[in-house]
C-alpha cells in the first residue's frame, strides 16, 4: 500500500495549476453546441456541469422511457451503478471518524471464522483494503447474486465465501466484492443497512430528495428505465429498473441531475453544510488516494492517465489537472461523474442506454476539460468525436449480432431444430438449487415458452435439442447453455448451467 496524502495536497506537489483559459460558463456553451450536433444521443442524455457554487450546465434531453415517451427531466432518478462506490466511501470516512466502523479494522474483527481461500488470511486485510479493492479474493457468485438476483444477508457472507471463493493475484484489481463485504460487515456491526446509513450520513445532510438506494422510494414510472438498441426494424429494446433486491453496495444508487450538481459541488467544496456532520476532515479522508493503480498508459474507460484510488474515486490525469472520476455502467445504462479540484469544476453525464454512451459520457467529459483549458486539439476533437459516434454505434450493433449468429450456429445447438410441444417442456419445469439458499431457479412453462425465474431475474430458454436449451437474459447478451440431466428411469434430475450443476428439489 503507498502512503496517503490529500489529493490538495498532492496537486500543490505535483500539478499543473494554470488558469483555464475559458470560463466554466463559456466551456458549457461550448459544450452544449457539440452534444447538439450528435444524432442517437436516445433515449434520454443528461449533462450536469458545476462549480463549487453555481449550476452553470443542466442539460436534459430525451425520454426517461422509450415505450411511453415520458420526458426525462432534472428530478428523474437515474440509476448510476458503480458510481455508488463514491457515496460509500464518504460513508466509511464518516463512521471512521465517529469510531463506528473502523477502517484499520481487519475483516477477522468481524468475521472472527470466515475462511478465506488458501493463501489469504483475513487477518491481514483491513476495511479500507476492501474499499480500495486490494483484498486478493475473488466470489463471482457472490457478487452476480448481489447486482442481478437478489439480497444476500449478511449472516450468509462468511459460508459463501467459504464455498464459492478464489484466491487471485495480490494488488489492485477492480471489483464489486470489497464493496459488497463492507456493507454486510457494515450491518453486522450496527444491525443497519447500508441503505439506511446512506440516508443518515449523506442522502439526507445534503437535501438529496430525488437520490435513494432503493428503487422502491420512488413509483416506477418516474424512473428512468434502461434500453438497448436492437437496429431500425426492432428499436429499441426496454429494461425495467433495478428492484430493492438488486440494489447493492457496489453499485446501488439512482439520482437526479439537480441532486448529482449538490454531490459534486461537496466534493468541490470540500466539506458538507453546516450542521451535516460531513466537515473536511472526513471529506478529505474519502478523496485521498491509498493505493497505486497502475494505469498510467491511459488503457482504461477513461482513456487518461490514474495512478490511484481513493475510497470510491479513480485518480487520474488531465494535462497536468487532477481528475477524480468514476463511471457506472449496467445493462442499458451508462452513467460517469468527475471533478476536478485545481479546475474547480465538476461534470457528469447520464445515459438510459447502453448504445456506445460508456464511450459517449467519458468523452462529454474530457470535451468539457478541453474547452475549459482550451486545449490545442478541442476542435480537431470536436468533429472527430461527431463523425465517428454513429460509426460507433453501428459498429457495436453489428458486433453483437455478430457474436449472436456466431454463437447460434454453432454444433452444439444442431440447427435449433428440436420443435417440442408443450407436454414435452412441461417435463423440466421445476425447482433447481445448488444447496446455499440462494442459487435456486424456478423453471416455469409459459405460452410454450420456458422462463426460469431465479430471485428477481428472468430468464428464458430456447430449445435446441433434446435436454439442451439456449439461455438468454435479454436479446444480443449472449446465449448460455443450460444442459439437463436424467437418472436411469429418465426423470429428468438436474440441470447444468455453464458448469453450475442445480440438483431438481421440486
Amino acid at each position: 500500500m503507498i502512503p496517503h496524502f490529500p489529493i490538495a495536497a498532492a496537486c500543490a506537489l505535483a500539478c499543473s495549476t494554470a488558469v483555464p483559459a475559458e470560463t466554466p460558463q463559456g466551456a458549457a456553451e461550448r459544450l452544449d453546441a457539440f452534444l447538439d450536433r450528435f444524432g442517437g444521443i436516445e433515449p434520454g442524455y443528461a449533462v450536469v456541469v458545476v462549480t463549487a457554487d453555481d449550476v452553470v450546465m443542466n442539460r436534459i434531453e430525451g425520454v426517461r422511457h422509450a415505450g411511453t415517451g415520458a420526458p426525462l427531466t432534472a428530478d428523474t432518478p437515474i440509476y448510476i451503478a458503480s458510481q455508488t462506490k463514491a457515496y460509500m466511501g464518504l460513508l466509511a470516512a464518516y463512521l471512521d471518524a465517529r469510531g463506528v466502523l473502523l477502517l484499520e479494522s481487519t475483516i477477522a474483527d468481524h468475521w472472527p471464522d470466515i475462511e478465506f481461500p488458501e493463501g489469504v488470511d483475513p487477518a491481514q486485510w483491513t476495511l479500507r483494503d476492501l474499499l480500495t479493492h486490494q483484498v486478493p479474493v475473488s466470489v463471482d457468485e457472490l457478487v452476480t447474486l448481489e447486482a442481478y438476483v437478489t439480497r444476500v444477508d449478511p449472516a450468509d457472507y462468511p459460508a459463501l465465501i467459504a464455498r464459492y471463493g478464489e484466491a487471485r493475484e495480490p494488488g489492485y484489481d477492480y471489483d464489486n466484492l470489497g464493496y459488497n463485504i463492507y456493507g454486510a460487515i457494515l450491518e453486522t456491526v450496527t444491525g443497519r443497512t447500508w441503505q439506511n446509513w446512506l440516508d443518515e450520513v449523506v442522502f439526507d445532510p445534503l437535501g438529496l430528495a430525488r437520490t435513494s438506494a432503493r428503487t422502491s422510494d420512488f413509483a416506477a414510472d418516474e424512473l428512468a428505465w434502461y434500453h438497448t438498441w436492437l437496429g431500425e426494424e426492432d428499436g429499441w429494446y426496454i429494461i425495467p429498473p433495478k428492484t430493492d433486491g438488486m440494489m447493492q453496495s457496489a453499485g446501488g444508487i439512482v439520482t437526479s441531475t439537480g441532486d448529482m450538481a449538490t454531490w459534486l459541488q461537496l466534493q468541490l467544496r470540500g466539506e458538507g453544510p453546516a450542521g451535516s456532520g460531513l466537515g473536511a476532515d472526513i471529506v478529505s479522508a474519502a478523496q485521498t488516494a491509498y493505493v497505486e493503480t497502475h494505469m498510467e498508459d491511459g488503457r482504461n474507460a477513461y482513456e487518461l492517465p490514474c495512478t490511484g484510488y481513493s475510497l470510491g474515486w479513480n485518480v487520474c490525469d488531465f494535462d497536468g489537472h487532477t481528475l477524480m472520476i468514476h463511471g457506472g455502467g449496467y445493462t442499458g445504462a451508462r452513467t460517469v461523474m468527475a471533478y476536478s479540484p485545481d479546475l474547480g469544476v465538476g461534470i457528469a453525464a447520464f445515459s438510459n442506454s447502453d448504445n456506445q454512451t460508456g464511450w459517449l459520457s467519458g468523452r462529454t467529459v474530457v470535451m468539457y476539460l478541453q474547452y475549459l483549458t482550451e486545449h490545442e486539439d478541442a476542435e480537431r476533437w470536436t468533429e472527430r468525436r461527431i463523425e465517428h459516434y454513429p460509426e460507433r454505434i453501428a459498429r457495436l450493433l453489428d458486433y453483437r449480432r455478430s457474436g449472436d449468429g456466431e454463437t447460434r450456429a454453432e454444433a452444439r445447438w444442431e440447427g435449433w431444430a428440436w420443435q417440442p410441444s408443450a407436454d414435452e417442456l412441461g417435463e423440466y419445469v421445476g425447482r433447481y438449487s445448488r444447496g446455499d439458499g440462494y442459487h435456486t431457479i424456478d423453471i416455469a412453462l409459459r405460452d410454450a415458452q420456458l422462463l426460469g425465474f431465479q430471485g428477481d431475474r428472468r430468464v428464458t430458454l430456447e430449445a435446441a435439442r433434446p435436454d439442451l436449451f439456449g439461455l438468454e437474459t435479454g436479446p444480443l447478451y449472449g446465449i448460455e447453455a443450460v444442459r439437463f440431466g436424467r437418472d436411469g428411469s429418465g426423470t429428468i434430475v438436474q440441470l447444468d448451467w455453464e458448469g453450475a450443476i442445480y440438483r431438481r428439489v421440486d
